[in-house]
């Protein structure tokens, strides 16, 4: 017979239906989603993050009564569901700006109980043959290449161009370095942006061309016995993630199975909520557009106690809605949106908050029902100052990997900017919110170590192309190779004379397939597979390296000072990039030309273009969030007025704002006091400790990770 240790105190029951607080419905995106898949990708860093938040020792947390206790977790069946309660000290009003609660002795901590369910909509359809995919894919991937390069000639081309033109305007004393080498500086990034936009652009162009030539030929290809083997699952794959787009697209009554999907599952979390909770749904890519579509068109939001709408990676422009043979039906959601809320009571009002990756090919920027008004809210997210943005959804443009292509499926493991607002919103108005300026501040230094990564990636490119072409190390590679195969060759010799008692061919090692003629140098294939290899070493201690800079700053309840992280978060970006550009001074040292002065000439050009892409991730322009309207009491809808997030501090100047620094010293005055001189000194040095004279804090009230 088990016996429970657990006091009352202790023991949280589990809610019923129609008692939860919050409920937030997740809905996959393009492509089949296995059972629970998408509710554990977002449920378990949410979770944690909620734990997280719950335990902070700066709102008083990190005793045994607060955090995460998980009630049910049904990852099997139809109807997948997590439940939790949410345990975290009470907000006891105004707390000041360094977010410090100091509940009164004996008194309640808050409570909210969240429920977790998913749409899981992939499997409500009968899918679409592989040639009606094909045939609707070949003028649909022309308008997504379009809306990509779009997105890119952005990112790549205008927020340098922009950011020149605010320079020439702006004050003198304003800009960072004299207007003359601001403006060199300027135009370096407009050329080396325009030139890797270029090469983008010719391969994605490339890369269009050649499957609209073979789409069409792909099902007739599949008849050949050889050609099935090798490539159907690959086809098959890719028929699985474009073929839901097209059903939805081309087919109304699948895309109606999959709307089924959705208003199933809210009404489902309209039942746990009861009558006081709400319910929010959080949708990425392909989900986004169904769920967008289904909200604002077929269901009454309030009724269903539906409060918020966050779109992830959102496909919602790209997709739209279904089109009927014969009819053209103009689907315009954000005026949908605003007439709705515009009518309603503010308790009864929709929010609407759309993430958007600055390399996600498939979101390609805000939402808008107006091209003009999608380009008026993407500049205003990167250049906000005396802007008035049309309407539109809170817009948040982030930085999930900072490579293309990749930004759009790890929308769910951006903790900073996407994992910790909503978790905040799923908290209620109970959590004290971070101040302005340390909020501000975090989202930079996120883009920056996201920026860092990313250029990590493409330095480590440009070495392994290098290096092991190079005469001494490719040299070195060879030996390296002859010996290897010669310790194997030995090894199968041994074993083939203790077993049949033959010998090995002689000189077996010199025929080595990654070895040139002469032995002395690796092969091109050898090359290759070099290049592979480091590639892939140089990648992984990059992301090592950048883990833990992002831990550091993301889950560490005393991370570093900013200015400490900053700087050393810049050394191993500094590595990899001057050790790129030595790569290159090899490569024109070895394979174009000896002359001392050109050598000279390269190395200064090179130190100089590697000074400028180390610093880029500090001081190029970050995007801010673009608010959404202002509806007022009676109905009518205002323009939306400047807000305090459309504003672009310097770093230095959030560095030096009043609020982090209470923030800064406050948490590091929570922290385990420092007991050792080796422990003061690291206090002090990365943390910024200077109270060594205060008491050691009660480790009942407080949870250390720092000194």
């Amino acid at each position: 017979m088990l016996i429970s240790t657990e006091t009352d105190e202790q023991h949280e029951q589990a809610p019923k239906p129609g008692e939860f607080d919050a409920a937030l419905v997740v809905v996959h995106g393009m492509g089949n989603a296995f059972t629970s898949q998408v509710l554990l990708e977002w449920a378990e860093p949410l979770l944690g993050r909620l734990d997280w938040l719950a335990r902070d020792p700066l709102i008083g947390g990190g005793d045994d009564r607060h955090g995460v206790k998980v009630h049910e977790s049904t990852l099997v069946g139809d109807t997948p569901l997590i439940t939790a309660t949410v345990t975290f000290p009470r907000r006891t009003g105004d707390q000041g700006s360094a977010r410090l609660v100091r509940p009164a002795p004996g008194a309640e901590p808050a409570r909210r109980r969240i429920a977790l369910l998913e749409a899981r909509w992939s499997e409500s359809f009968v899918p679409m043959t592989r040639g009606q995919v094909f045939k609707w894919a070949m003028p649909f991937l022309w308008r997504a290449i379009t809306r990509m390069l779009r997105l890119f000639l952005g990112t790549m081309v205008l927020v340098p161009w922009y950011t020149m033109r605010q320079h020439l305007k702006a004050p003198v004393s304003t800009l960072l370095l004299p207007p003359w080498l601001n403006f060199i500086v300027d135009w370096v990034r407009i050329i080396v942006g325009s030139a890797f936009y270029v090469v983008v652009t010719l391969f994605v162009v490339a890369l269009g061309s050649v499957a609209t030539m073979l789409l069409p030929l792909l099902s007739p290809l599949l008849l050949i016995p050889w050609f099935k083997n090798v490539a159907q699952g690959v086809i098959d794959g890719v028929v699985e993630s474009i073929g839901d787009v097209a059903t939805w697209k081309e087919r109304p009554v699948r895309a109606a199975a999959m709307r089924l999907v959705v208003r199933d599952a809210i009404t489902r979390a309209r039942e746990l909520v009861g009558d006081t909770g709400e319910v929010q749904v959080l949708a990425h890519s392909q989900g986004a557009a169904v769920a967008t579509y289904t909200i604002l068109e077929e269901l009454m939001p309030a009724d269903l106690r539906l409060r918020r709408l966050t779109t992830v990676g959102a496909a919602v422009v790209l997709l739209g809605r279904e089109n009927w043979p014969g009819r053209s039906t103009p689907y315009h959601p954000v005026d949908t949106w605003m007439r709705m809320n515009s009518g309603a009571p503010e308790a009864d009002r929709l929010a609407w908050e759309n993430y958007w990756a600055t390399w996600d090919p498939f979101s390609a920027g805000p939402i808008a029902d107006r091209a003009k008004d999608a380009h008026a809210r993407w500049r205003t997210a990167y250049f906000p100052e005396g802007a008035t943005p049309p309407d539109g959804p809170e817009e948040h443009a982030v930085h999930n990997t900072s490579q293309p292509f990749l930004d759009h499926s790890l929308y769910y493991d951006n903790v900073p900017q996407v994992i910790e607002p909503t978790a905040l919103h799923l908290l209620g108005d109970d959590y004290p919110r971070p101040p302005a300026a340390v909020a501000n501040l975090e989202d930079r230094l996120s883009v920056i170590g996201k920026k860092s990564s990313a250029l990590n990636v493409l330095a480590a490119l440009v070495i392994a192309a290098i290096v092991p072409g190079l005469p001494a190390v490719s040299a070195f590679l060879a030996d390296l190779a002859r010996s290897i195969t010669s310790f194997i060759g030995a090894g199968l010799a041994w074993v083939g004379a203790f077993f049949t008692g033959s010998a090995p061919e002689p000189d077996t090692e010199q025929g080595a397939w990654f070895l040139a003629g002469d032995g002395e140098s690796l092969s091109t294939g050898g090359w290759v597979l070099a290049s592979i290899l480091l590639f892939a070493l140089l990648v992984w201690v990059g992301q090592r390296i950048q883990r833990w800079i992002y831990r550091s700053r993301v889950w560490e309840r005393c991370p570093y000072d900013a200015k400490i992280w900053l700087t050393l978060s810049t050394i191993p970006r500094a590595a990899y990039v001057l050790g790129a550009a030595t790569a290159v001074w090899f490569a024109i040292f070895v394979w174009w030309t000896e002359d001392v002065p050109t050598l000279l000439i390269a190395g200064v050009v090179l130190l100089i273009v590697s000074a400028f892409v180390v610093v880029e991730p500090r001081f190029a322009p970050a995007p801010v969030v673009v608010p959404g309207p202002a509806f007022g009491p009676s109905g009518t809808t205002a323009r939306a007025p400047r807000h305090a997030s459309l504003t672009r501090p310097t770093i230095g100047n959030l560095i030096k704002d009043r609020d982090y620094q209470d923030e800064r010293d406050a948490r590091a005055r929570l922290t385990r006091h420092p007991t050792t001189s080796w422990s003061r000194y690291w206090a002090r040095v990365f943390y910024r400790w200077s109270d060594p004279g205060a008491p050691a804090v009660s480790p009942e009230t407080t949870t250390s990770t720092a000194p």
